[in-house]
């Protein structure tokens, strides 16, 4: 039963600006003064004695912070902060990789409020809900006596409300084109928003760049008297599927590790590259096996699940940029050999339609168009207008469940469902096949 006092505390958060539900850039949100400000009310539990772990990037940015925790909370007290949320608010605050109690979750968030409720109302500062929910996980990771927090920017990097804290390692995934409104149009300007969380005298881990951002990330670590380290790693053989699982052998630093990761997709092994570098930076005596079982225990939903459910085949990826959609085609090139593809696609009214428009371009899919509930959820008709103009054939759904239905109904021999465009869609459509 959904504690009262949990539902309370979601109903006062909805109340603030929040950017994951509403672009509204006339809002002062891009600059950490508020953040500043919320963390001298609270006491500033940011500056606690944990080693720090802070992560931005465009793709991969959640994908990497949950591995090195899995790995890593094996001998340490780990406090892990990602977002967004797929079905619960609690999911964005971990301890040990479990997710806080809503129990816990309204009691921090009863105390937070009562730290800034006068300041706000003197003051007419209104904190975001993203800024709040930072400030709740610094205050429990502070109260549990976390070893490390591992930290995911939410967007960008330089005015990010993570980006209070003086990290001991900075990792950068790989930067590509997405949020170009508020990050700037070019990977030079949002190269440099996310090189904002590079901390003097600290190392950083980099994913392979494109030639501009890595310049830039060379020329602020340097600036900032700081380690600059790359991922480097070799593929050894032909990554396969089995037993729904991508198996793999990586090479890193002359290490060989075993992959049997339950998601789907080459650019996985990058991040899990990236998350090993990571950890060897950290704590240099990790046992191999600590770190492989670390890995292939982990798992972070809809970035490439596979299922086989009565034969038919899903794949579910969270690909809505021009990157994500790139490495969705190494992935269904690499693992899948088939002669049908059907692509459920829905997306959200900040992304790129054309983005999706190449890959079926590419892999000529049968097309079915949906809607999640998320409020930033790009509406059918305006989906449809794009399709029609361009000539391509596409069957509308009424929901994410009717697509699936429809997917389903339709499998041919040697089909393959995509679910993609959207996260928010693909977690509906998960959570309707782990019902």
């Amino acid at each position: 039963m959904t504690n009262s006092n949990y539902l309370n505390s979601l109903a006062e958060l909805e109340k603030r600006f929040n950017f994951e539900k509403e672009e509204k850039t006339k809002f002062p949100f891009f600059k950490l003064d508020r953040t500043n400000k919320l963390m001298n009310l609270l006491g500033n539990p940011q500056n606690d004695k944990s080693f720090t772990i802070h992560i931005a990037g465009t793709n991969g940015k959640g994908t990497v912070s949950s591995i090195i925790n899995s790995i890593i909370s094996k001998n340490y007290k780990t406090g892990l902060l990602t977002s967004p949320h797929l079905k619960n608010y609690t999911e964005r605050i971990k301890i040990n990789g479990n997710e806080i109690s809503e129990k816990i979750f309204a009691s921090v968030h009863k105390e937070v409020s009562k730290k800034i409720y006068r300041f706000e109302k003197e003051e007419g500062v209104q904190f975001t809900f993203f800024e709040i929910i930072t400030a709740m996980a610094f205050a429990i990771f502070k109260k549990e006596g976390v070893d490390v927090k591992i930290l995911e920017t939410g967007l960008g990097g330089s005015f990010d409300s993570t980006n209070v804290v003086e990290s001991d390692i900075s990792i950068i995934t790989p930067i590509s084109e997405d949020h170009k409104k508020i990050l700037g149009g070019t990977i030079k300007s949002i190269a440099q928003n996310k090189a904002g969380i590079i901390k003097r005298n600290s190392k950083v881990i980099t994913a392979k760049q494109n030639k501009i951002a890595r310049e830039i990330l060379t020329k602020t670590a340097n600036l900032k008297n700081s380690n600059l380290i790359e991922a480097k790693y070799k593929v050894c053989g032909i990554p396969k599927i089995v037993a729904n699982k991508m198996e793999a052998k990586l090479l890193v630093d002359g290490v060989h590790y075993d992959i049997n990761y339950k998601s789907i997709g080459l650019y996985h092994l990058e991040n899990i590259a990236t998350a090993i570098k990571t950890v060897k930076e950290f704590n240099q005596n990790i046992p191999i096996n600590t770190i492989t079982e670390g890995i292939n225990r982990n798992s972070w939903p809809c970035r490439g699940d596979f299922y086989c459910i009565d034969g038919k085949r899903i794949l579910i990826d969270g690909a809505h940029n021009k990157a994500g959609f790139k490495n969705l085609k190494k992935t269904v090139s690499t693992f899948f050999n088939n002669k049908n593809y059907t692509f459920i696609y829905g997306t959200n009214n900040n992304h790129d339609i054309n983005t999706f428009i190449e890959f079926i371009k590419k892999i000529p899919s049968k097309v079915i168009i949906t809607k999640s509930n998320h409020p930033k959820s790009l509406p059918t008709k305006e989906i449809e207008k794009k399709l029609t103009a361009l000539g391509i054939k596409f069957i509308k759904s009424t929901s994410t469940e009717n697509a699936l239905k429809i997917a389903m109904n339709s499998y041919k021999k040697n089909d393959l469902i995509i679910v993609a465009g959207s996260l928010f869609v693909s977690s509906e459509i998960n959570n309707i096949l782990n019902k």
